[in-house]
């Protein structure tokens, strides 16, 4: 009879509770969200067990610094792709890769960016690709082509590759592409831009490009 009545004051209580505030709270008796669980700060609060494996594409449940959960997939995670051609006219000279034409974007989830300049809108840790191919001359030996990558207008990474001449034939002799990789961390508002440089080659150069950011965490 005891556990009855416990059983029903529990029942009428949580009831009271969510029909007064709307909202539902483990070990708080101040609940703000519709299902507010704390923890006490020495054991994990929540467990999930036995669930079933998703059918579809799944998200991930990630939790802000708040401890509010929230779902993320492939369209909610910061990740941009773009690409486009540029034109190196003066050796030596750093060029931002939209000095020719704006480039194409394959995706950009969060709308972050637009012409050389990525701005972060989330803090995080991010991973950044930015590969240029050089076109080969067949005078002198070869030159150097540059990727470039700055953070908040500074240069990060800086990585050269020899572009070297052309055979007779025309055929390509080896790689011409210079790449520059790194895994950055950003807060809000941090920006990353995008270079391409020459050295040492004898006239213009025309160059293609590949950038790619994602959000790692």
């Amino acid at each position: 009879m005891i556990k009855k009545l416990f059983l029903f004051a529990f029942i009428t209580g949580f009831a009271f509770m969510n029909a007064q505030s709307g909202n539902v709270g483990i070990n708080t008796s101040s609940p703000t969200n519709t299902l507010h669980v704390k923890g006490n700060g020495t054991s994990d609060p929540l467990r999930l067990e036995s669930l079933l494996t998703a059918q579809n594409t799944a998200g991930t449940l990630v939790a802000d610094a708040n401890g509010v959960v929230r779902l993320r997939n492939a369209n909610s995670i910061s990740s941009i792709k773009a690409s486009g051609n540029v034109t190196l006219s003066v050796s030596g000279t750093y060029y931002p890769i939209n000095n020719t034409a704006a480039p194409t974007e394959e995706y950009d989830n969060l709308g972050e960016f637009s012409g050389n300049t990525f701005t972060a809108s989330q803090a995080g840790l991010y991973m950044v690709t930015h590969l240029v191919q050089y076109t080969q001359q067949n005078s002198g030996d070869g030159y150097l082509g540059h990727a470039v990558i700055l953070k908040n207008g500074v240069i990060t990474e800086n990585n050269a590759a020899k572009i070297a001449i052309t055979e007779t034939s025309g055929v390509a002799t080896a790689e011409s592409y210079a790449e520059a990789t790194t895994m950055i961390k950003l807060n809000a508002g941090d920006t990353l831009s995008f270079q391409a440089r020459t050295y040492g080659a004898g006239a213009s150069v025309n160059a293609s490009y590949r950038i790619s950011i994602t959000r790692l965490d």
